[in-house]
């Protein structure tokens, strides 16, 4: 796994919310072998517990149930949206052009990148 797809899902990783065990093994991977990712990851989980940490505090309130089923619902659709498979096209194109005995040479590169969202 790349660092980028790493750190796309690092919020649903330390929330718990990957719920494949081949995807969370992966990220443990990654981590283990990446210690700018590790850091990253353990910077962003004490962010998020102090952010929660005061919001517990300052909110007495409860979430009516259909928000915290909406919130699952919408996490879970994004969750599957970013381990679905990406296509990267790459596209060059040379042009040569020789004037006097002197030849130019001009390489352009194009990506496209595609990714598949399902729809739900």
């Amino acid at each position: 796994m790349e660092c980028s797809d790493v750190m796309l899902a690092l919020i649903l990783f330390i929330d718990d919310e990957i719920h494949d065990e081949i995807q969370v093994e992966i990220f443990q991977s990654h981590f283990q072998q990446c210690p700018q990712c590790l850091s990253e990851m353990e910077h962003e989980r004490q962010v998020l517990t102090r952010m929660k940490s005061l919001l517990s505090d300052e909110c007495c309130e409860q979430a009516p149930e259909d928000l915290n089923s909406r919130i699952a619902q919408q996490t879970a659709l994004l969750a599957s949206q970013m381990f679905n498979p990406t296509q990267i096209i790459t596209e060059y194109r040379r042009t040569e052009t020789t004037i006097n005995g002197e030849t130019h040479i001009e390489i352009e590169t194009v990506q496209e990148i595609r990714r598949d969202f399902p729809l739900s």
